[in-house]
């Protein structure tokens, strides 16, 4: 049988549970901006480059494309818990 106390604990930690979900989206959109200029800097770049370094580029170029799908990956999950929270809000 869950304690009392138990029970406000959980539900203190659920209460908190959307500002900390606010404070990742905010630190995930920083990291999309970050990442977006990185890769419109890296593909601008790799079309100029000399044909020595074109290899190096194109993996720059890829591990750019790489960070933005992780990141866009990032986004969905937090909208998912972000609809959770506000489906498990509503139904109390």
């Amino acid at each position: 049988m869950p304690s009392i106390p138990g029970f406000f604990r959980r539900l203190r930690a659920f209460g908190s549970l959307p500002a900390q979900v606010a404070d990742l989206r905010e630190k995930v959109d920083a990291m999309h901006r970050v990442l977006m200029t990185l890769n419109h800097e890296v593909h601008a770049g790799s079309e100029e480059a000399l044909p020595l370094f074109v290899g190096y580029a194109e993996r720059l170029r890829l591990d750019a494309d790489t960070a933005i799908g992780a990141a866009q990956v990032i986004e969905r999950q937090l909208s998912e818990l972000e609809h959770t929270i506000a489906a498990l809000r509503s139904n109390g």
